[in-house]
């Protein structure tokens, strides 16, 4: 790349526009620092102009990324997708990472990111960590999201209806499929869930809790807070137990120390929580009264407390034949095909509840971040989809090691165990074990082991097709946007309370979306799920996310899809390209359980409310 930019030929040219652009902009303030382009690589053209610009604005940084970042053409250290500790030591030009560039002998320019957090479809992961280093190092002094707004045009179909094109959609070969999808928002300025986290990560007040005292930070320049208001709630399992407000005065730079008053230590069961929001009691020239700018919430000391489970006089009934084991508890019934080890039907009275048997679970529809440069016709194999198929875990298929019943005193215990295998090799062993008690309660336990020698899984889970599609999805977790374990500082542990069809994430390129962290209760329809999980709930299976190229080729099937998992790798997003994807379970732990409670209920009356935080 370096050789136009090294011939004086091309010198003219460049100085054309070099020049041009500094004395057309020169006096306008928002332009804060110069550039010299982009992806040109490096060479004496360069120079040339970059000691043209200081000789006639030496007011202003020049920065440069080409030929490596860190070059004699820019006063910024101003890489792409330099990761915050991991080194990406390329042959010609290396990349280190952006803490190690600080380190460099002699080196003391600040760095700025000139491109980072590549933002294509359901992406961002691990943009927390970015800002942790920013604050924490001052010559990081930030970066530049790629980018604002996915880049996709409309097109119409034969009926008139409006639809959302890419790349290959116009005739055009080659393309770059869904590449320019990478926005914070939707082309139509809806905000993708990312945003969430990009706001929580930049917001300018920052804080810090020691005992019973915040203490906020403000992180604006030149403004002091003059229309904020600090209100504060502690809750237990999303029920407020006390609350208060408090006006803020922080001078820019500045600290504030709020001392709150005791707080509640409840009895009963459940998760503590403080929440802080500070809140713009009167509307500016760019937001609404009640704007929310900044938030944060800590999780408290709970009492131990023991909840007893009411005692039941009843005792399931265990009925063996040659296929099946059935379990009847009053108007409820368990099935078990002996044959295949799944829980394969439930009934309430004479509804069946279940579209599919219950299985376990170990791939995701893929990511572009788990695809990046991968295609048909020019595979990458080191992208975790196409680690994946090679391995085989798309196509596992189990093999039935254990499915036994027994009677106990107050309950019907069934075993199972499962090997996951392709190609005569196991990649999983799952073994499982079903307690259906007096009350009639489902308590579930899932241990998976994986092979030392696959690559690490995308989730460990079940799945399953519910019968039912009930209007609402009730849960106490994190929410309530989308969010996944490298992308979840913004979401707020609290009880929520959405439409079935905004727990889907309307991704133009379908992918996996619509996961909900940190849960402990779901609800929906009859049933109530109780443990330590992840879930998301849809109208689309899977299969139907991998095999659809648009968002609007997907039609809603029967029942709906339900998925739980006691783990979830990440999303990635340092960028889409290569495998930024951290695996998620430590090398040393290939084993993970998964407890969860299922209760089947006649009716659904738990209360849930629209998150008052995120409005």
């Amino acid at each position: 790349m370096n050789r136009l930019t090294d011939d004086p030929r091309w010198l003219p040219a460049m100085s054309e526009r070099v020049t041009r652009m500094v004395q057309r902009d020169r006096n306008h303030p928002s332009v804060i620092i110069w550039s010299l382009g982009n992806e040109s690589g490096h060479g004496a053209n360069h120079d040339a102009l970059y000691r043209w610009i200081k000789s006639v604005d030496p007011s202003r940084p020049v920065q440069y990324e080409g030929g490596g970042a860190d070059t004699t053409a820019t006063d910024i250290i101003c890489p792409m997708y330099a990761r915050v500790d991991e080194d990406q030591p390329f042959p010609a030009v290396p990349k280190w990472s952006i803490k190690k560039w600080l380190s460099l002998p002699g080196e003391t320019r600040p760095l700025i990111l000139c491109e980072y957090a590549h933002a294509m479809g359901n992406s961002l992961g691990g943009f927390a960590k970015y800002w942790q280093a920013f604050r924490q190092y001052p010559r990081l002094q930030g970066g530049f999201v790629w980018d604002w707004v996915d880049q996709s045009l409309i097109k119409y179909d034969e009926n008139g209806n409006p639809w959302s094109a890419y790349g290959g959609d116009f005739g055009d070969t080659p393309n770059d499929r869904q590449f320019c999808m990478n926005g914070l928002v939707f082309a139509d300025r809806t905000p993708h869930p990312a945003l969430t986290e990009a706001k929580h990560q930049q917001q300018f007040f920052q804080f810090r809790l020691s005992g019973q005292t915040i203490e906020v930070t403000s992180e604006y320049l030149f403004r002091h807070s003059d229309n904020e208001l600090l209100h504060w709630m502690v809750a237990l399992d999303g029920k407020p137990l006390a609350s208060g407000e408090v006006p803020l005065d922080v001078a820019p730079q500045g600290k504030q120390l709020i001392e709150l008053p005791e707080l509640p230590q409840p009895e009963s069961a459940g998760q503590l929580w403080l929440t802080v929001r500070v809140v713009q009691p009167n509307a500016t020239a760019w937001s609404e009264a009640g704007h929310i700018s900044a938030w944060q919430q800590w999780r408290l000391a709970e009492n131990l407390s023991v909840t007893l489970p009411a005692a039941s006089h009843a005792i399931p009934h265990l009925t063996t034949s040659e296929m099946d084991f059935c379990i009847e508890l009053g108007n409820k019934r368990w099935q078990f095909n002996r044959q295949s080890g799944f829980l394969s039907q439930m009934w309430i009275g004479d509804k069946k509840q279940l579209l599919t048997p219950l299985r376990d679970q170990f791939t995701r529809a893929p990511l572009d971040n788990d695809i990046g440069v991968s295609e048909a016709t020019r595979i990458d194999p080191n992208a975790w989809v196409e680690r994946w198929k090679a391995a085989g875990h798309y196509q596992a298929e189990a093999a039935l090691l254990q499915c036994t019943a027994d009677t106990l005193a107050d309950a019907v215990l069934i075993t199972t165990a499962h090997a996951w295998q392709h190609q005569g090799k196991t990649l999983f062993i799952s073994r499982k074990t079903y307690r259906i008690d007096g009350s009639g309660q489902m308590a579930i336990t899932v241990d998976v082991e994986v092979a030392s020698d696959t690559p690490h899984p995308a989730r460990i889970g079940l799945n399953c097709q519910l019968a039912q599609v009930a209007e609402r999805v009730n849960w106490l977790g994190l929410g309530p946007q989308e969010n996944y374990p490298d992308r979840l500082t913004a979401a707020c542990f609290d009880r929520w309370d959405l439409p079935l069809s905004d727990m889907y994430t309307p991704y133009v390129f379908p992918s996996e979306n619509g996961l909900r962290c940190g849960t402990r209760e779901l609800n929906y329809g009859p049933h109530q799920w109780r443990g330590d999980f992840q879930f998301n709930i849809s109208r689309y299976s899977q299969q139907q996310l991998m095999e659809t190229s648009h968002r609007h080729l997907l039609h809603a099937e029967e029942g709906t899809w339900l998925n739980i998992d006691g783990f979830h790798m990440g999303i990635g997003g340092d960028d889409s390209w290569s495998p930024s994807v951290s695996a998620g379970i430590p090398a040393e732990r290939r084993s993970l359980p998964l407890p969860v409670g299922l209760v089947s209920k006649n009716n659904n009356n738990r209360a849930g409310h629209v998150c008052p935080y995120f409005a």
